[in-house]
């Protein structure tokens, strides 16, 4: 659980429920996402995970809402049209059109993508898609699959500390 290692480096946070379970839905969390990060005059961090990586950036492209780094982990590309058709159609609203990469760069200092090569949900290519498309930093695993094991944390949690310089 990265919440206590969090808690011991004095920084705010919030990781937000999001809602919908295996049928979420894009408005909803989107209005989760809207409300935290407005919640705070802090520099935001912007993590997604997964289908997070997805809302991360149609966040950006919606409400284009500055924030200092984004961090994808086990991302998708930018292909809406092969994006509706997982999980049958069930995460459809969440690639209903193509994302503006270009607005989406200006509103965010720094891209950084972790992605691992065997990766059995998200090919690993569409991870380097993405991070070329936004000029992001890549981060390459050999072994960590879909970052869904619980000790994946540490990973993440080494990445954001270097990005807080500790």
């Amino acid at each position: 659980n990265i919440k206590p290692e969090l808690d011991k480096l004095k920084v705010d946070y919030s990781i937000p429920d999001l809602p919908g379970g295996t049928h979420p839905h894009s408005q909803e969390w989107l209005a989760i996402i809207d409300k935290e990060v407005k919640s705070t005059n802090k520099p935001i961090i912007l993590v997604g995970h997964s289908l997070g990586t997805r809302a991360a950036l149609l966040y950006l492209d919606k409400f284009e809402q500055p924030v200092d780094t984004v961090l994808l982990i086990a991302a998708f590309n930018n292909d809406y049209e092969a994006g509706r058709k997982r999980r049958d159609g069930k995460y459809a609203d969440f690639f209903e059109y193509p994302l503006n990469l270009e607005k989406i760069k200006k509103l965010a200092k720094r891209f950084i993508v972790m992605h691992s090569k065997d990766d059995e949900s998200i090919d690993y290519n569409q991870g380097v898609e993405i991070s070329k498309e936004l000029g992001a930093e890549l981060i390459t695993y050999e072994d960590r699959r879909h970052f869904s094991a619980p000790e994946n944390y540490t990973y993440v949690l080494d990445v954001l500390k270097k990005m807080l310089e500790w």
